[in-house]
């Protein structure tokens, strides 16, 4: 813990933090000095000058931001010159301002020119200076506004932009009374800016404000501010939604908490129009005579609980299955999974986390025990070294990124592993670019060189992994083939960077890896993570702080789903469906007979859908997902669900998938709802409700709840999600400690076993999580990819993910200051493919696989290597899965969304 020592001020004794910056120290014991330049995110600048204090021993007066606490300090922080000083600054300041005000943003200096009466005038010394000067505002931003006569040129804006988000998009121009912010070269929609809004926040003035709702906002008219959690990717920031007249008009970041610390992204300050689209749905809809018609709550509630219970009744339990949501809160989902399992009576339930992370929690639950992040996402900051492998982390996971860039800026080396470039390597020591599909074969060569060299860690495997040296052995001699110069013909990742990166991670006394889709969503995902989880292990580099692997998660509650039982083979807390003594216990809990709970294990996400087409699942209940953009071979998912006698989709949005529904049922949004959600490092955050659901929609779990009391399976009559909540503790170990309660103020990383438990930032400090307390060395050998370019066939197809948009695009395209950065389709191709094919940037071409075919525009780039494409999924206008296939993984049983082979063909150049 840091220092403490004893200072004064204006002669009040307090204990400060020792080294800690003395205006911040001043403020946080109620002595409120004056300043616009300072931050607790950004350096000190001195610019403003109005935190100005007197210090006994120094000369003079002394900004009080640029200063270091020290024991025994003597401060005056008000005496009559230091406020005279102020004001006469504060009146400077003001002489070069725009002083109208809109009331659509806080207006720090606004604040203090009430303060010190100079609001009017003839109260002022100094004349106004702006009218000389000549400013042009940039309005040219789809997010925000930049207005230079209201900038008073603190430095905010451009630390924000370089020290907390790490873009370093900002910067002056001019010198004097002229100088202005620029962004990039000077015009802010050409510049590199990605719209997180950092800038917005940090101002204090106004002259970088939101261009949304700039219309109707009016700060003093803000009927509420509440706190809630983040709805898209898993980072889990903490938003503040400010709301007025019953609408959202703003998304700030909350200051202070993780995991956030106040920073967003573009979709977490710009992404919440989508819940007041008029796309929403409303009001039930039943498919009658091929249309949709609308229909009461009491009409459609019947008519799905007749049509399942008769398919039930026909054709047994297994016959049904449901798709929960990574969207819907811990607790929706927890009543979810209970539905299927005690309603349906059937194990055939699971959601997204199949198409993403399957493979790796696959292959960490039999090597370490757990399939969650080992570690903090601040941890990214302040370890040694970070491997991010197929992990596109800056656009996909951004806040994420900003301790990874801060902790670049520090010097901690960054190696990047990826087919494709990603922002991260402008951040990174050293870029591994590997053939799409040969990840086992590099990382068994870098196996092989720590081992050559020696940058092992022998009591680690002697102590902490099964079998020991004799375990390490066998692992030794499997990769004892992959020498770097035969790793490189195979991977084409030269063998000096293949040795160098081995070094650079071997020999850290400290390093961490990201993990993404990049690495799990191939046939031999789990091959792949159980390869990394052998480096890392042979390393020591995990079970200890700032030592792990960490898989940072896609979606809002892709992590919480999994947590609380979305898993066709596993209660809530990951334990077995065919474990008898837990399923007792669950059966107890939940007041069901034991006999009622099947032990068999359920279908996947995939297989579900391939015995739909197999006729032997009939009825499926879909809530908040929408595979007919996300699942793989989408002609083959389309064909099966509309050969279900009975599909109920449960969503916000008539979905691509709704739109195949015999009933679909309208329900609440994000921020609309209490609950609960997970984000990627274990960490239990509040979702709490801020608007009303439009018409009819409902909570997700209240639909559910309802519906099974209409099949005749009722369930407890919870009050609210703080009950249910409770319920969910009970038969979910690793939360056992946590409650709405405890997580008022701030989330609680699990396990967290009991109430007096502060959770757990780091696991597998004292062992690991497999029945011996030790982890388990995979040896796996690479193997060719079942799917691979032909004549004709010549080019391997990837697809991911944008920075803008988000999963289906069911959300963020509903969204103006989103799809104002893009909102179409495109293909990558390399510069020489692209000659070869006589194709220009911006042309049309048609992709086609053995599965079908798509038209979309063309992105001429070297960000992919020769004879590789890259195409992102949002949209679906161009649905990219209707080229990928649905062979699975045989362990995870996810399917190989990152390697399809296809041809190209220009449709116009």
């Amino acid at each position: 813990m840091a220092n403490k020592v004893k200072i004064y001020i204006d002669g009040k004794e307090i204990l400060a933090t020792e080294g800690a910056n003395l205006l911040h120290e001043a403020r946080l014991n109620g002595f409120n000095i004056p300043g616009l330049c300072y931050h607790h995110k950004i350096s000190p600048t001195g610019a403003c000058r109005l935190c100005l204090v007197k210090i006994e021993g120094q000369r003079g007066m002394v900004a009080s931001c640029s200063v270091k606490v020290a024991e025994g300090m003597q401060i005056t922080a008000f005496d009559q010159e230091l406020e005279d000083t102020r004001r006469f600054l504060l009146d400077y300041l003001l002489s070069e301002q725009d002083i109208d005000y809109d009331y659509t943003y806080h207006d720090e200096l606004r604040d203090l020119m009430l303060q010190y009466n100079l609001e009017k005038p003839e109260s002022r010394l100094f004349k106004p200076v702006q009218p000389n000067v000549e400013f042009k505002v940039d309005d040219s931003s789809p997010v925000l506004t930049y207005d230079p006569s209201k900038c008073i040129k603190c430095f905010r804006c451009i630390k924000a932009c370089d020290e907390v988000q790490g873009k370093n998009v900002l910067s002056f121009y001019e010198r004097g009374l002229n100088s202005y912010i620029v962004a990039g070269t000077g015009v802010w929609a050409e510049s590199e800016c990605d719209g997180c809004g950092e800038c917005v926040q940090l101002c204090p003035t106004g002259a970088i404000v939101e261009k949304p709702n700039r219309n109707e906002i009016n700060l003093e008219r803000i009927e509420k501010k509440v706190r809630t959690t983040c709805p898209y990717c898993g980072v889990g920031c903490q938003i503040e939604l400010l709301v007025q007249n019953g609408k959202i008009v703003r998304s700030n970041g909350v200051e202070g908490v993780l995991p956030n610390d106040g920073r967003l992204c573009v979709k977490g300050r710009f992404g919440y129009e989508f819940v007041h689209s008029p796309e929403r749905l409303t009001t039930p809809l039943i498919r009658k005579n091929g249309k949709f018609v609308e229909a009461s709550w009491d009409e459609a509630l019947d008519l799905i609980a007749h049509k399942f219970n008769s398919i039930k009744a026909q054709y047994g339990p297994n016959s049904l299955a449901g798709y929960a949501s990574a969207k819907c809160t811990n607790e929706d989902n927890y009543i979810f999974q209970k539905f299927i399992r005690t309603v349906f009576g059937t194990n055939n339930i699971d959601y997204c986390t199949r198409l993403c992370h399957a493979s790796t929690v696959t292959a960490m639950l039999k090597s370490i025990g757990d399939g969650a992040a080992s570690n903090s996402i601040e941890d990214f900051e302040t370890t040694e070294c970070l491997i991010v492998t197929g992990n596109n982390m800056i656009e996909t996971h951004p806040i994420t990124a900003t301790y990874v860039k801060r902790g670049a800026a520090k010097g901690m080396k960054i190696i990047v592993i990826d087919p494709k470039w990603t922002p991260l390597v402008n951040y990174s020591t050293l870029w591994l670019q590997p053939r799409l599909g040969t990840d086992v074969a590099l990382l068994n060569g870098m196996v092989r060189e720590v081992i050559v060299n020696n940058w092992i860690d022998h009591d680690f495997i002697e102590n902490r992994v099964e079998g020991g040296m004799q375990t390490f052995l066998e692992l030794k001699s499997l990769v004892d083939k992959y020498t770097p110069e035969y790793t490189e013909k195979i991977t084409g990742v030269p063998a000096e960077k293949i040795k160098e990166a081995a070094r650079i991670y071997g020999t850290a006394k400290t390093a961490m890896v990201a993990t993404g889709m990049g690495m799990s969503q191939q046939v031999t995902g789990t091959h792949n993570v159980f390869s990394l989880l052998n480096l890392i292990l042979v390393t020591g580099k995990i079970g200890k702080e700032r030592c792990g692997i960490d898989p940072p998660r896609g979606q809002n509650n892709v992590q919480g789903a999994t947590d609380v039982g979305c898993h066709p083979a596993m209660y809530p807390g990951y334990i077995p469906v065919a474990n008898e003594e837990n399923r007792r216990y669950v059966a107890q809990v939940w007041g069901v007979p034991f006999e009622n709970l099947s032990e068999k294990p359920g279908l996947t996400t995939v297989e579900i859908v391939q015995a739909a087409n197999q006729g032997k699942i009939k009825g499926l209940y879909i809530m908040g997902e929408n595979p007919m953009i996300s699942d793989p071979n989408l002609n083959h998912t389309e064909q099966a669900l509309k050969s279900l006698e009975f599909l109920v989709v449960q969503d916000i949005f008539l979905t691509e998938t709704a739109q195949l529904a015999h009933v679909v049922l309208p329900a609440a949004s994000w921020a609309e709802k209490n609950g609960t959600f997970v984000n990627s490092d274990r960490r239990v955050l509040r979702v709490r409700k801020a608007i009303d659901s439009p018409g009819e929609a409902r909570d997700d779990w209240r639909i559910i709840h309802e519906l099974a009391a209409r099949m005749g399976k009722p369930m407890p009559n919870y009050s609210d999600e703080a009950e249910i909540f409770e319920e969910l503790a009970k038969v979910t170990p690793i939360m056992a400690g946590i409650s709405h309660s405890r997580l008022e103020n701030h989330g609680i990383q699990w396990p967290c076993p009991s109430p007096d438990h502060p959770g757990t930032s780091t696991l597998y400090l004292d062992k690991f999580n497999t029945p011996s307390g030790k982890a388990k060395l995979f040896p796996v050998e690479h193997v060719d990819q079942s799917e691979r370019a032909t004549p004709e066939f010549p080019y391997i197809l990837n697809s991911g993910r944008i920075l803008y948009h988000y999963h289906t695009g069911t959300m963020s395209r509903k969204n103006k200051a989103l799809t104002e950065f893009i909102n179409h389709p495109y293909v990558i191709i390399h510069p020489n493919d692209a000659q070869k094919l006589g194709i220009k940037h911006g042309g049309i071409v048609k992709l086609t696989s053995k599965r079908g075919s798509l038209q979309t525009q063309v992105r001429i780039a070297d960000e992919v290597l020769e004879g590789e494409l890259f195409m992102p999924w949002h949209f679906s206008e161009a649905q990219v899965n209707r080229l990928t296939r649905d062979e699975l993984d045989p362990y995870s049983r996810i399917a190989p969304f990152k390697l399809s082979a296809v041809r190209v063909e220009v449709v116009s150049d």
